[in-house]
């Protein structure tokens, strides 16, 4: 499992986090994840890294009171006139939406499709 100084080490741009912080979503990913590191073959700690940096800047989005901080934002702008709003994603509804807003979101993503792939058979 992920330690505190292991995260910092593969994230740097999180050493402003404080170690109770990342307790809390590191907790999280466990609920998420399992305990049980064989499970996801040999990439556990680095799948459970970009799940925590993940949940973290979902939560930094909130905390500056963004609301809806999985919700991509498209802009247009004509003279000086600029309008942000927020739209939503071709496919909704999928259990993956939310890990597809941040990069760390999408390393999980990857991370987990490999470790849990199942079988393939060629007809």
């Amino acid at each position: 499992m992920v330690t505190y100084a292991m995260f910092v080490a593969r994230f740097p741009e999180f050493t402003s986090v404080s170690q109770g912080r990342f307790d809390i979503f590191f907790g999280d990913s466990v609920l998420e994840m399992g305990s049980d590191e064989n499970r996801w073959l040999n990439v556990y700690n680095v799948a459970q890294a970009n799940l925590i940096a993940h949940a973290l800047i979902v939560a930094q989005g909130s905390e500056t009171g963004d609301s809806m901080a999985l919700m991509p934002i498209r802009s247009s702008d004509v003279d000086d006139v600029i309008v942000e709003y927020a739209v939503q994603k071709d496919i909704s509804g999928s259990a993956t939406d939310n890990y597809t807003a941040s990069i760390y979101g999408q390393s999980y993503l990857k991370w987990r499709n490999q470790a849990f792939a199942g079988a393939r058979v060629v007809c």
